[in-house]
């Protein structure tokens, strides 16, 4: 009964977003509209005005109407309104509407008219060569000395840093975790990995090294990530263990993400775990949303094997500076998740028992092609029915960057 609640209340949370969501989307909506019927009756009466067309775009570039926004820039342009309103409501809406390359044309035209926002200007061209996958002309932006004190703009840092790393594909990732009890040996999980690009889709590669129980093994495991052309992808995962004593033998996963609106993304998958002597079924998915440099999620596992099912729910939430490799984070668990391998052993024996996480994060960028990610936690975990022990986490990562 408990289990349920805690569904009934995730659904009851979903579903107050997207209501609230809604109604403010329509508010907004109804505002831009008046405000246009405002300045084409005033443009009706004053033909030449070149403000009430950029207000006119602005208006429809707020609502996604990019077409009809672009329609009235024009319209500006062909009585030679150039002056920095029109290039800022000109360069937003290519930029809103994803046209690159018209972007940097844009660009151009606006240093031709001596724009003044050099600051925006330099934005622009980022994102469009960021999009463009031209990284290397991004990062030459910076060698004009005019360019480089805007380095000093967190923002701008972390765009010049990401085209750093988009540029160098090639990652070199290390984890390490340990996990202390009140009357037992420590625990010991570490991982070595590489991941690179495969066209626009990335594949990982990783050894995973587990010590618990007076016992160790190795788990070799890939992950692939499928890009689709609408903006969602796929995820593959297969691992195989060597002794089968502390991971599963075969693990396997499979998870389809697709976005939606507001910002928010949502995905269902399974996950398959073959052990020694058993064998375990999960279905799963997730849904996250941005609001600013908030972010939240939440994942739910249901787990199927024959000593019985199992309920587990994630929640996440993270704070992120202007750089969003800068995050605090924090995690709450109810249950053993069956993606954590510190919770499984052979059989899975952890698997349907209580527990209760909380685990405190920290990623911060070291230079730009490498950061690191630090985490403590507490868990209140049932080792035997009604018997519960505590579990201390100390986690650290560490990703480096290759050309």
């Amino acid at each position: 009964m408990r289990k349920l609640y805690i569904v009934m209340f995730c659904l009851f949370l979903a579903n107050g977003f997207n209501s609230a969501f809604a109604q403010e989307a329509d508010s907004q909506k109804a505002k831009f509209r008046k405000t246009i019927e405002e300045a084409r009756k005033a443009l009706g009466a004053e033909p030449a005005r070149g403000d009430l067309m950029v207000v006119i775009a602005n208006n429809y570039a707020w609502q996604e109407k990019t077409d009809s926004a672009l329609i009235y820039l024009e319209k500006a342009k062909q009585i030679n309104y150039y002056n920095d309103d029109l290039f800022d409501s000109w360069l937003n809406v290519l930029l809103w509407s994803h046209r690159y390359e018209s972007l940097l044309e844009t660009c151009r035209v606006a240093e031709q008219y001596k724009y003044s926002h050099t600051e925006n200007l330099l934005r622009k061209k980022m994102v469009a060569y960021t999009e463009l996958r031209d990284y290397d002309e991004g990062i030459e932006l910076f060698k004009a000395p005019g360019n480089k004190e805007f380095l000093k703009l967190d923002d701008i840092s972390y765009m010049y840093n990401n085209l750093i790393m988009k540029r160098n594909t090639n990652v070199v990732q290390a984890f390490y975790s340990i996990d202390c009890f009140d009357h037992n040996a420590p625990q010991h999980l570490a991982n070595l990995g590489y991941a690179f690009k495969v066209g626009k889709h990335s594949l990982a590669l990783r050894a995973n090294y587990a010590d618990r129980y007076h016992m160790n093994d190795v788990l070799l495991e890939s992950d692939f990530y499928l890009q689709m052309n609408n903006k969602s992808y796929m995820y593959f995962n297969y691992g195989y263990a060597f002794d089968a004593s502390l991971f599963p033998r075969h693990r396997a996963g499979y998870e389809y993400y697709m976005p939606l609106e507001y910002k928010m993304e949502a995905s269902l998958g399974a996950r398959y775990m073959k052990y020694i002597s058993s064998e375990v079924f999960i279905a799963t998915g997730h849904l996250e949303k941005y609001m600013g440099n908030h972010w939240v999620a939440f994942r739910p596992f249901y787990v199927m094997q024959d000593n019985g099912n199992s309920f587990t729910l994630l929640a996440n939430y993270r704070f992120y500076g202007k750089n969003p490799l800068n995050y605090w984070g924090v995690e709450l668990t109810y249950g053993n998740s069956p993606d954590d391998s510190r919770a499984t052993m052979e059989n899975a024996a952890f698997n349907n028992l209580d527990a209760y996480k909380i685990k405190l994060e920290r990623n911060f960028m070291l230079n730009s092609i490498s950061d690191v990610r630090i985490g403590i936690g507490y868990t209140r975990e049932e080792y035997i029915t009604s018997k519960f022990r505590n579990r201390y986490l100390i986690e650290v990562g560490y990703r480096f960057r290759l050309r």
